[in-house]
């Protein structure tokens, strides 16, 4: 079984370009990164998280409310079919581990994003925990890179960009900390400091220099195929753990790929990560970013339609809307879909 999910759709269950004129640079030192945005028009919907139509209260892998005080309940993610990993009913395997990588749009104007998706990151640890938990899984991994890649584009060069590689430190003078990771550019959960740890890395993922500098060309296509290159004996390898694993990739961005600067198509991004996983169905893509040119509490986005092709490419992919002013709905919807991806996990192929 494979479940689509798209933007302004209920659940289904089937066989899943902004450009600058120029580019646009900010000299940066550690901690900052350049303003990097688009017009746009209010806009934005949302969908009911997949599953049901629980109450706010409904956070763990059954749907049942615990109490937590007074705090607010972001996500809402419905109950899972009950055919986890070591169930026996799958139409899959089902997988053992699961593996994320946030791909994290560095621009100053995605400065609310990143600390809404902080905001979130507590709720989508508990509901990862209590999928954990009560399907037998063994655990989850989670990473953070960001959208840039080092280049030189029309004479401004690019120095921020980890060009696919895992961040493993805080990203400023004012945070120097491994962020928990250890020496490895990871977090495994479930563990207590999960949350605070995934926060310290995704404020501000950036590389470990004295002067940095961004010149607003995303290109989280690239990213994720040089994640892969750098995955096979780079500094990425171990984070996949393979046959037994469900490979999640977040993006998350206010603009596009660059069309101007791109150096792969999203059918080519698809064909990397499909021989990664192996196979289409053994991983999962989600991107939060414009679904048209959008307007929100967190600014103006453009609309990505690069990335949106790329997502409709995905038989377990999902396009949410981050003009929606708040990353809980994108994120509950996410998580159905990494829970039934994972029930359903196929062998890889060949």
């Amino acid at each position: 079984m494979t479940v689509w999910l798209r933007f302004g759709s209920a659940i289904s269950l089937c066989p899943l370009l902004a450009c600058a004129d120029a580019p646009r640079t900010e000299d940066q030192g550690i901690g900052t990164a350049a303003a990097t945005t688009g017009p746009g028009v209010p806009a934005g919907t949302s969908t009911d998280a997949p599953g049901g139509t629980g109450a706010p209260g409904d956070t763990d892998a059954e749907g049942s409310s615990e109490g937590s005080g007074d705090a607010p309940v972001l996500l809402d993610v419905g109950a899972p079919d009950g055919t986890g990993p070591k169930g026996g009913t799958g139409d899959g395997l089902g997988c053992e581990y699961i593996d994320v990588l946030f791909v994290v749009d560095i621009s100053a104007s995605m400065s609310e994003e990143r600390a809404n998706l902080a905001a979130n990151f507590p709720n989508f640890v508990e509901v990862l925990d209590a999928y954990v938990e009560d399907n037998g899984a063994l655990g989850y991994r989670v990473g953070v890179t960001n959208s840039s890649i080092n280049a030189t584009y029309g004479g401004c060069e690019t120095t921020m960009g980890l060009d696919g590689t895992m961040v493993a430190w805080g990203g400023g003078f004012l945070n120097m900390s491994d962020c928990g990771t250890g020496g490895t550019p990871w977090l495994d959960g479930p563990a207590p400091d999960m949350a605070a740890n995934f926060s310290c890395l995704a404020e501000n993922p950036i590389p470990q220099a004295n002067t940095l500098s961004d010149c607003g060309a995303e290109r989280p296509l690239g990213v994720m195929e040089r994640f892969v290159d750098e995955a096979n004996g780079g500094a990425n390898e171990g984070f996949y753990r393979g046959e037994q694993s469900l490979f999640v990739v977040v993006n998350l961005t206010d603009e596009d790929e660059d069309a101007m600067y791109t150096d792969t198509t999203p059918a080519a991004t698809k064909a990397a990560l499909d021989g990664f996983a192996g196979g289409e169905e053994r991983y999962v893509a989600v991107t939060i970013a414009g679904p048209e040119a959008c307007e929100s509490a967190f600014g103006e986005a453009d609309y990505a339609e690069t990335l949106e092709t790329f997502t409709d490419m995905v038989p377990n992919g999902y396009f949410g809307n981050i003009c929606d002013g708040d990353l809980a709905d994108s994120l509950a919807q996410a998580l159905a879909l990494i829970q039934s991806s994972c029930d359903a996990l196929p062998p890889p192929e060949g």
